[in-house]
């Protein structure tokens, strides 16, 4: 037999086994060199045209060194090595920082429509997405403002919505760059409502409603006065520093000439809300408000969040330039921005002998540092003998606390709290006095001296601590109630009733509230305003116990139904 046999037509020359398995695993491998970027994007360019605009992408690459193999989907299902995602990543945002593919908007607002309305507030919900918001309020004709940045307004939906209610009147949707502006017209073109902005998931709620104007209170003494139910909103300061015996500062007079003159704000009132906005776009919204010229200095950088109601533009800009570690440089009708300037030292060791007069104050305030942390001890150690029912031990360590540390009005407030549920009037009434001396218009402490007063059967001093909290702030659903309660007992009825309206038209309809005014409507022999009030209860959807019911029902058969046969 021949060594070398001759080779069959149509067959492969022989082989080793090994080498034909290799051979085969080779041709399912992917190739391992691949187009460089040059060759590769002058391909991507071919492929698909739409995703470069009028930048040269190979002159741009010519100057870079050769870079790995990359992978761009061109629409048409060319992929190169799949195995490098993170490649893939790098250069989409490569070209995206290059202006190569179009930005494409972030959100679409789908629908714009009117809420919750009633005859004083209205409603208006923003549905869609967007990256962030502004809004803010301008005059001349009044209208509020929303602006949404990074979204459109979606095919179809209307551009212009006619509403009708006292507060707004159409609302207009304008399209611009990337950017969505929804104008709020009001009823009264020479009046702003007020507004406010929340953002929930998915949409955009403003609630808006038209402010209440105080009413003048005439001359006591007058004809008006004397048929006027309705609460003076303004209380004399000494009328309080009587009640409680506050002495007088020496050197007064005095302070008010030394005192500096306070920053004049004349510019026109705006209304601004800015959520994670950049603040170049929000010197760019002042400078249109104001019609000043703005320039801002690059190094100016960051986002922006805040609420500022009712206020001058040019005291918004100091607001935020105070915020951000900025100031302003004004030349003729323009202002340059830029960051304060950080005073460098100059490396000079200097030492200084300072006499015991000039660190006295020094050591005066370290000392009171120290005791006001001791305070606080006291104060956690007070609060959680509190949570184990412990109240009288908790008060010892209250008052202690309280004799270090004089300017803690939440301290004090807390103080007053407890003697008045441990029926201690009179240090309750004291302990008000010492936080109403802090602020005059804390309602807190004004309702714990009206309580502590009227226990103690000092009317006249209850009625003004009664006034002095309904026109405080915060406003508290229990000064009303409390109030109204007091005015029943003192037989002023027509002021317990108007104190009540007022509590529903800041709180809305509360059981206890709508069950006095029916007792008020029929203490006063109005049969038809307390039959209706009886049956607005027992219609309504209170959590009503069975004994208030079968009340309410004895009152409407005696009072309604047998009243009307």
């Amino acid at each position: 037999m021949p060594r070398n046999p001759p080779k069959r037509p149509g067959k492969q020359q022989y082989r080793p086994k090994r080498l034909q398995a290799r051979q085969k695993r080779r041709r399912k491998e992917p190739k391992r060199h691949l187009p460089r970027p040059k060759r590769y994007l002058k391909k991507l360019l071919r492929n698909n045209t739409t995703l470069v605009k009028g930048v040269n992408v190979i002159k741009y690459f010519e100057k870079r060194e050769p870079c790995v193999p990359v992978c761009i989907s061109t629409g048409r299902g060319t992929e190169i090595n799949k195995e490098k995602p993170m490649v893939r990543i790098f250069l989409m945002g490569l070209l995206l920082w290059l202006g190569l593919i179009s930005p494409s908007i972030a959100g679409e607002i789908t629908n714009i429509k009117v809420g919750k309305k009633s005859p004083n507030e209205i409603e208006i919900i923003i549905e869609g997405e967007y990256t962030s918001y502004q809004a803010f309020g301008l005059q001349s004709p009044a209208r509020f403002i929303i602006d949404l940045e990074g979204t459109k307004l979606k095919k179809g939906a209307p551009e212009v919505l006619k509403i009708k209610g006292p507060v707004v009147s159409a609302i207009r949707v304008g399209q611009g760059n990337y950017r969505l502006r929804v104008v709020l017209d009001s009823v009264n073109k020479a009046e702003l409502f007020h507004c406010t902005v929340q953002d929930k998931r998915g949409m955009l709620v403003a609630k808006c409603w038209m402010p209440v104007k105080a009413k003048v209170i005439p001359a006591a003494g007058s004809k008006a006065a004397q048929g006027s139910d309705r609460v003076s909103p303004l209380l004399p300061k000494k009328d309080l520093a009587a009640l409680f015996g506050w002495p007088k500062q020496a050197g007064d007079k005095g302070k008010k000439k030394k005192t500096k003159k306070v920053a004049t704000y004349t510019g026109q009132k705006i209304t601004l809300d800015f959520y994670k906005t950049d603040i170049h776009n929000v010197f760019r919204l002042l400078a249109e408000i104001s019609g000043k010229n703005i320039i801002v200095d690059d190094k100016v950088k960051g986002e922006l969040t805040l609420a500022l109601k009712e206020i001058p533009w040019d005291l918004a800009l100091d607001i935020i330039l105070d915020l951000k570690g900025l100031t302003k440089e004004e030349k003729l009708n323009t202002f340059i921005i830029k960051p304060m300037v950080e005073k460098k030292g100059k490396g000079e060791l200097i030492v200084r002998k300072f006499s015991e007069e000039i660190l006295q104050p020094a050591k005066l305030l370290k000392k009171e540092k120290e005791s006001r942390q001791v305070a606080r001890q006291m104060i956690i150690n007070a609060h959680n003998l509190e949570t184990q029912g412990m109240k009288e031990e908790a008060l010892v360590l209250y008052e202690k606390a309280f004799g270090i540390w004089k300017d803690n009005i939440d301290l004090i407030k807390k103080t007053a709290y407890l003697h008045y549920i441990l029926r201690n009037f009179a240090k309750s009434y004291f302990f008000a006095g010492q936080a109403l001396k802090l602020n005059q218009k804390d309602s807190e402490a004004a309702l714990y001296g009206a309580l502590s007063a009227s226990r103690m059967e000092k009317p006249a001093a209850a009625s003004l601590l009664f006034e002095t909290a309904i026109n405080g702030r915060p406003k508290i659903p229990e000064v009303f109630l409390d109030y109204g309660v007091f005015l029943e007992k003192q037989k002023d009825f027509n002021k317990a009733l108007d104190i009540y309206k007022r509590h529903e038209g800041l709180f809305g309809p509360a059981l206890n509230v709508s069950l006095a005014m029916a007792r008020l409507y029929e203490k006063q022999q109005n049969i038809r305003e307390a039959c209706k009030k009886y049956r607005e209860i027992q219609f309504s959807g209170f959590d009503i116990d069975r004994e208030t019911e079968n009340i309410i029902k004895q009152k409407i058969q005696t009072l309604c139904i047998q009243g009307e046969k």
